[in-house]
């Protein structure tokens, strides 16, 4: 397998951004007949570490994730404040926001996107401190960012 950004020939999410979380799992949820998940949130600032736009941010966000054999769909309630999912849902409304990727080696997987012209827009540490995530900017090209998930628990050695 080609390895320039995939570790595993599998997407791993896609995520929608919603105005209001709850309501759009229900939606989902009487759709496909999957139980209501339960809700999580982004971590807590000083967990977070966040970056958005090259500078420190507090962003937050409800989360709701449906597991799939295969997926996760996940519905994102982006907080006030800006971040790359309050963008997204400000500029095209309520819609596909993102699909993921798992990486073992975010340091390798990012230098190859930023020097395919995709922009970092936001990183930070997931909810728990076992992993992080990072978007890049790919809508001019996709339609919807790309995310990358690194766990702990699989991550390669980097600089």
């Amino acid at each position: 397998m080609d390895k320039r950004l995939l570790d595993e020939d599998e997407v791993m999410q896609i995520c929608f951004v919603t105005h209001d979380v709850v309501k759009s799992a229900q939606w989902f949820s009487d759709l496909t007949g999957k139980p209501m998940p339960k809700e999580g949130k982004a971590a807590e600032p000083e967990e977070a570490k966040a970056i958005y736009n090259g500078q420190p941010a507090d962003v937050g966000c409800r989360i709701m994730m449906f597991q799939f054999g295969n997926i996760d769909v996940e519905f994102l309630q982006p907080g006030p404040e800006k971040s790359a999912w309050r963008d997204l849902l400000e500029e095209k409304g309520p819609g596909c926001h993102h699909i993921a990727f798992r990486t073992r080696n975010l340091t390798k997987r990012d230098a190859y996107l930023e020097s395919k012209g995709h922009k970092l827009l936001q990183r930070g540490e997931f909810d728990g401190s076992h992993g992080r995530y990072a978007y890049y900017d790919t809508v001019k090209d996709l339609g919807v960012m790309i995310e990358l998930l690194e766990f702990d628990k699989d991550k390669e050695a980097q600089p």
